[in-house]
């Protein structure tokens, strides 16, 4: 009789956990650097953030593409304030499939960070 007690305990605490794990998201954004300035991905990968993170006047620009579309949308976060300053995109349908972060320098071209893919 106490080894069914025990067998039952422990299926009960194997179920807690196997709830803890079922509630953890499917997984975490990815993130694309310039400098400290970067763009994530959130609400599994349908929003997009990007976050300005040094006080330098300069815009950052997260720059993306969608599931399904070729068209490379922007988002911008034009304060130039830092830092942990973020501007964010509503959610897609879509997934987002990569993205890049730039920050954008007066009078000299913009400067860009390599695009990031889900890993």
């Amino acid at each position: 009789m106490s080894f069914v007690r025990r067998t039952t305990r422990w299926g009960v605490a194997a179920g807690a956990v196997l709830a803890l794990v079922t509630a953890v998201p499917a997984w975490a954004g990815y993130k694309s650097y310039e400098g400290s300035d970067f763009s994530e991905t959130y609400n599994s990968d349908r929003g997009l953030q990007a976050c300005d993170m040094e006080a330098d006047q300069n815009a950052v620009e997260g720059q993306y593409q969608r599931n399904g579309s070729d068209a490379i949308h922007h988002l911008w976060d034009k304060n130039g304030a830092g830092p942990d300053n973020c501007a964010s995109s509503g959610s897609g349908t879509a997934h987002i499939i990569k993205h890049r972060t730039c920050e954008q320098r007066f009078a000299a071209p913009d400067v860009c960070g390599a695009w990031a893919w889900r890993p």
